[in-house]
């Protein structure tokens, strides 16, 4: 299997590492999770995005225990010059030896601009990635909408988040 991955506005094929199986990412994205910490954004290493992340609670653990090697992360791509340059990317990774795999993303990107391929062609605008796999998603609300986006990743992934999502003045 092949997993495309954004390198800047370039698409590059990957190895299969950087992803999960479709089926593994599915039994990961099924675990229910709870988080109810505050999440405040910091510049990543592409200075035009900002990041936060955390580790989810494994809700079955009545200890309240983390979920082992689950992460996570938010970004969100500043509009620049060009309007439609904006993205919010929504990502539950994997730890596996210290590398982040995906399990899951769901991406809010401009419905003109080319943001992800699939065996059957370029995909535009919003999608969400299961493992390997990618699905066009619709355009549900605005780009930068965290606090609407961020439910319908949590409803995907099985997280119960009540907690505070970062503010956009950074």
């Amino acid at each position: 299997g092949v997993c495309w991955i954004e390198l800047g506005e370039k698409m590059a094929k990957t190895s299969h590492q950087d992803c999960l199986q479709e089926y593994e990412a599915r039994a990961l994205m099924d675990i229910p999770k709870s988080f109810s910490g505050s999440l405040s954004w910091r510049r990543s290493n592409n200075k035009n995005f900002l990041t936060t992340e955390f580790v989810p609670i494994d809700a079955r653990d009545d200890f309240g225990g983390t979920l082992a090697g689950a992460v996570v992360q938010i970004e969100y791509k500043r509009p620049k010059r060009i309007k439609d340059s904006e993205k919010l990317l929504m990502t539950l990774h994997q730890l596996d030896k210290g590398i982040k795999r995906r399990a899951y993303q769901l991406e809010a990107a401009d419905e003109s601009r080319i943001s992800s391929r699939s065996p059957d062609g370029n995909i535009y605008g919003c999608h969400e990635h299961i493992g390997q796999a990618v699905y066009k998603v619709q355009p549900l609300y605005p780009i930068a909408e965290l606090s609407s986006w961020f439910p319908v990743f949590c409803g995907k992934v099985n997280l119960d988040f009540t907690g505070k999502l970062p503010e956009y003045s950074v």
